[in-house]
């Protein structure tokens, strides 16, 4: 008797794909809205105090202040726009699916690069945006690995798993003990 698993009905697996990726592109999109905590800021609970960053850098320290702060601003747009791109594209939406995994590296490699250059005037302290390079440091190298994975996927004759023995078996148990049953019949006859 065959049993019939969840993953198998179709209608079901498809509704549960399309649920998945919405979640994830819902996540991915306010990870890309909360870039916008670096400019113009946000309250942090605290009178006086605001999440944001003061417009000083180490890395282009030797800009003049509006090149900075356009540079700023030009790797915030990447981060935010990159990150909501590859979030409406997992959640189904269908130009922006096709590029969803250069717009999502667009956006993990803006997001570094914009914590790279604002990391010392970022206030309250530095340390509270930390969480961030984490994130999409991991994101990167996600999508890094997957571009690599689809340009160079494993040879046709790769074994395929055999998913039809119980887990324990023996490779050939059955018909081993088969055919040294019918060997040991004909002995005996």
């Amino acid at each position: 008797m065959s049993r019939t698993r969840l993953r198998d009905i179709t209608a079901l697996a498809d509704a549960a794909r399309r649920v998945a990726g919405a979640a994830a592109g819902s996540v991915l999109l306010c990870y890309g809205l909360v870039h916008l905590l670096v400019w113009p800021g946000a309250p942090t609970g605290t009178p006086g105090e605001r999440y944001r960053w003061d417009g000083e850098t180490e890395l282009l320290g030797w800009l003049p202040g509006w090149a900075v702060w356009a540079v700023g601003g030009i790797l915030l747009a990447a981060a935010v726009l990159g990150h909501a791109v590859g979030g409406a594209g997992l959640a189904g939406l269908p130009i922006a699916r096709r590029h969803r995994l250069a717009a999502t590296g667009t956006g993990a490699a803006g997001s570094l690069a914009l914590f790279a250059v604002a990391w010392p005037g970022l206030e309250p302290t530095p340390t509270e945006f930390s969480a961030g390079p984490v994130i999409s440091g991991l994101l990167l190298a996600s999508v890094v690995a997957t571009a690599w994975a689809r340009r160079h996927p494993p040879p046709a004759d790769a074994r395929k798993p055999d998913r039809t023995r119980t887990a324990g078996a023996k490779a050939g148990a059955k018909a081993g003990a088969k055919a040294g049953a019918k060997a040991g019949a004909k002995a005996g006859a």
